[in-house]
């Protein structure tokens, strides 16, 4: 039986359409620390393997070897092969003496933490190159205390806006333990390459709270980066992060119970493998915002499980990305402004507001003039969508009837269009939204005109229509002129095998990945 709980909308409801065109947008990095002066020079040229067989400290010993040059090895310039290395020991109880060595590190330093519970009231803050970080593992989720075979690291009571692990470094490497209660985000590497985050856990204590930390694992401004074996868990924005960086992995990791659980933000050549996405507010999201530099391309998701994220939207509209804060419930993934991005092998179901949605970033900053830093990055393009399951049961109370035309614009236009749509005999919204904005001012007689493929996915048996083009604009004047009829006749609503969405990807195709089957 469909769950559709939406309230019989009128022309008023849907002028939260005219509103979702000029949403403000904020950059996620918003963070004022001041700059190390630890520089990445973007435009070297690197050895993949420069670095293969050393003992440097930090090695990526029992890495598998993908044939992804920055998955784990030592794709930058840095190394410690002839530099003296060193190993530090601590125990819970030494966090003063942790603290004091940390503020004096010399490069290329291996720190190891016994298991246990250690304590802190300020930021672990990492300045050199070369320096790993390991413990004796990451513990369950719930665990604020380290056990016999984990080691937790408090922030409960930390200063205020202060970070669990500040880093800015070279070849930084965290390994098996937990941020538990940061003020802020939980590990934070900015200006950094190659970093590698593995068996590591980020959580906050308690579920749906504005005042947790907005970011678990959160790689920014970097390059050859690697999330893996990782858990996060009540961020307030995102519990997996990788923003404004140059070449990703982020493989077989868990996001729960956040804002946001795996967002790939104005990133070249990402790769998202085989992680599972559940009880968040959206499952997964690759988006570019205004103002960043980077033009995000080249990105794919593969065999990732997004399914059941209903969480209520908690971010708070002050301290987080305003883009985040107005996600509705219920939304799987979407895709903003972004181009040149494969999803295959992947799940969706039980996403109450949409699967997949692909939107402009004029639904967030209708200005093409504050785009200008990454060259105009706002259109949306080359998406492709290719043998994945839908499961069913999503698109049909969204953003779980907690409607909110001044905090989520875009979840009450859709949810009033598909009210009305519910009188046409349309029970839920389709498990693929495009917006229809992009490219601007283009023929309404062409069907796809951004080349989204939607190709070879397994459906439910139910289904009739599974792509819709929402046509944002002319639906925003219509309802705007009070005609809710004209608004959903605007609308378009395709089955799966539409020929013009019938298409084999984009030229030239990924090869990111393509060593991992």
């Amino acid at each position: 039986m469909p769950r559709l709980q939406w309230t019989r909308a009128s022309s008023a409801t849907l002028l939260a359409l005219v509103g979702a065109l000029s949403l403000t947008a904020c950059s996620d990095d918003d963070d004022t620390t001041p700059d190390s002066g630890v520089k990445v020079d973007a435009g070297t040229t690197t050895d993949a393997g420069s670095d293969a067989g050393t003992t440097d400290a930090g090695s990526d010993a029992g890495s598998v070897d993908t044939g992804i040059a920055w998955d784990g090895g030592s794709a930058g310039t840095f190394s410690c092969e002839g530099k003296t290395q060193t190993t530090l020991n601590f125990a819970p109880g030494q966090e003063e003496a942790f603290q004091d060595q940390v503020n004096t590190l010399a490069e290329c330093t291996t720190i190891t933490l016994a298991p246990g519970t250690y304590t802190f009231d300020n930021a672990i803050t990492i300045r050199k190159n070369g320096i790993t970080l390991v413990g004796a593992g990451k513990g369950a989720k719930g665990e604020g205390t380290g056990g016999a075979s984990s080691t937790v690291l408090v922030f409960t009571n930390a200063a205020a806006n202060s970070n669990g692990l500040d880093v800015v470094g070279d070849r930084f490497t965290v390994s098996n333990l937990a941020v538990w209660n940061a003020k802020k985000d939980a590990i934070r590497v900015e200006s950094s390459t190659d970093v590698v985050m593995r068996g590591v856990r980020t959580e906050w204590e308690k579920a749906d709270q504005e005042s947790n930390g907005k970011y678990g694992l959160y790689p920014v401004k970097s390059k050859y980066v690697l999330i893996e074996d990782c858990e996060a868990y009540n961020a307030a924005d995102a519990g997996i992060y990788v923003g404004q960086t140059e070449y990703a992995v982020v493989r077989n990791s868990i996001a729960k119970q956040n804002v946001a659980g795996i967002e790939i933000e104005n990133t070249k050549f990402a790769y998202v493998l085989g992680n599972t996405a559940q009880d968040n507010t959206t499952g997964l999201v690759v988006f570019d915002l205004p103002g960043n530099p980077i033009k995000g391309t080249d990105i794919r998701v593969k065999n990732n499980v997004i399914t059941g994220n209903n969480r209520n939207n908690f971010a708070s509209v002050q301290a987080s990305s305003s883009t985040v804060s107005q996600v509705p419930a219920g939304t799987g993934t979407f895709m903003l402004a972004s181009r040149r991005v494969e999803l295959t092998g992947n799940t969706w179901g039980n996403n109450n507001t949409v699967d997949v949605a692909v939107l402009s970033g004029l639904t967030i900053d209708s200005n093409p003039a504050n785009w200008s830093a990454a060259g105009g990055n706002w259109a949306s393009a080359d998406v492709y969508i290719h043998d994945n399951t839908f499961q069913g049961g999503s698109g049909d109370n969204v953003d779980n009837g907690n409607l909110s035309q001044t905090r989520r614009p875009l979840g009450a236009a859709l949810a009033a269009l598909y009210a009305y749509g519910e009188t046409q005999g349309t029970l839920g919204v389709e498990h693929l939204v495009w917006d229809g904005l992009d490219p601007v001012g283009h023929d309404r007689a062409q069907i796809n005109p951004i080349n989204i493929c939607f190709v070879n996915n397994t459906l439910p048996a139910s289904t009739t229509t599974a792509i819709v083009d929402l046509d944002l604009q002319a639906a925003a004047t219509l309802a705007g002129q009070g005609n809710l009829a004209g608004a959903w006749g605007k609308t378009r609503h395709y089955a799966a095998n539409k020929a013009e969405f019938n298409c084999a990807g984009f030229s030239p195709a990924l090869t990111i990945g393509d060593a991992i089957q």
